[in-house]
């Protein structure tokens, strides 16, 4: 339950002070890979590290903790005002620039960025979103670890074989199109939230572009105002079928052969109800002309969580059950 008192409130900021004595820390193959994921996924819950870990969810939250006490990690504060509402949650991390550090004294080649400004200041919708992002792509990871018959292609392994403007954009998942608006062309982007291959053994692949939906946007677009106020920023406003119709109309000019020179992908979105689902149908049907598209595979989390993400039933944008391993 919520904490409804001072006391609870109080225990809860504890969790984000570090004590004025760390634990002993001695660097071990296991923190530096719980350190690989924290860099890899940018904000992670502890759970979903736990599971990348793969043993004891006990000792891989313990190793946590002393990463964090040791400053190699950091827990980002805007988890507060979240868990003033919703009672505890799973602690999200972020890298430090310590750890940054730690990993390229490894080996581990990561980007030059200030690790620590980026983590500490994340507002609570970026942080929601950015964690249901990393449950997903590390739950695709777990789901096909064990497999002999699929690997997983991460999204830098794709674009390191993309073309040239591709690889040497700062922004290599944007997509943009054409998309028809009263009776014109209009240019349109948009950037997923991550991009995955599944690769079979005879070497042929299936890939997916990543679109993560919490529920805060409007599925089509409602009222006059194109303007709203996100984590104190004032952002153009949008709505998801706007995303659809730039996936679509990109899809249909090939955009994903120029982009990463590849010749098929799908767009999959995991959003937070099946109502929602529904509704993004509606709207999908509204930007086919009533056809809807095999090039949309639609999810929602908590029918996911309790699955295997991969040979899960997603609803594909014609209203079919298939599987991502297909």
């Amino acid at each position: 339950m919520p904490p409804h008192n001072a006391q609870q409130a109080k225990e809860g900021r504890k969790r984000f002070v570090r004590p004025s004595k760390a634990s002993k820390f001695s660097l071990t193959e296991r923190n530096l890979a719980l350190l690989a994921y924290v860099s890899q996924h940018r904000l992670i819950a502890s759970d979903d590290l736990a599971k990348l870990d793969g043993g004891s969810e006990q000792n891989a939250k313990r190793e946590l903790r002393r990463l964090w006490e040791n400053g190699y990690v950091l827990r980002p504060a805007a988890q507060l005002m979240t868990a003033a509402i919703t009672g505890p949650q799973p602690i999200v991390y972020g890298l430090s620039n310590k750890g940054a550090r730690l990993l390229r004294d490894n080996g581990h080649l990561i980007p030059d960025v200030d690790w620590s400004e980026n983590t500490q200041r994340a507002g609570t919708r970026f942080i929601d979103h950015e964690v249901a992002r990393a449950r997903f792509m590390s739950s695709i990871e777990v789901a096909v670890r064990n497999r002999s018959d699929i690997r997983l292609l991460r999204a830098d392994d794709i674009i390191a074989n993309a073309p040239e403007k591709t690889r040497t954009s700062k922004t290599p998942l944007k997509w943009s199109a054409r998309v028809p608006d009263k009776g014109r062309e209009v240019p349109s982007s948009i950037v997923a939230d991550d991009l995955f291959a599944l690769v079979f053994p005879d070497q042929t692949a299936s890939y997916f572009l990543v679109e993560i939906d919490r529920g805060q946007m409007p599925v089509r677009r409602h009222g006059d105002s194109s303007m709203e106020i996100v984590d104190g920023k004032k952002r153009t406003r949008t709505h998801f079928k706007h995303k659809l119709a730039t996936y679509y109309h990109g899809w249909r000019q090939r955009h994903h052969v120029q982009q990463f020179g590849i010749e098929q992908v799908r767009v999959i979105t995991v959003t937070t109800s099946q109502q929602r689902i529904e509704t993004m149908l509606d709207a999908l049907r509204e930007v086919t002309e009533g056809k809807g598209s095999d090039l949309f595979l639609f999810g929602h989390e908590a029918e996911l969580s309790s699955a295997d993400v991969v040979t899960a039933g997603w609803i594909s944008g014609r209203g079919a059950i298939v599987r991502l391993d297909n």
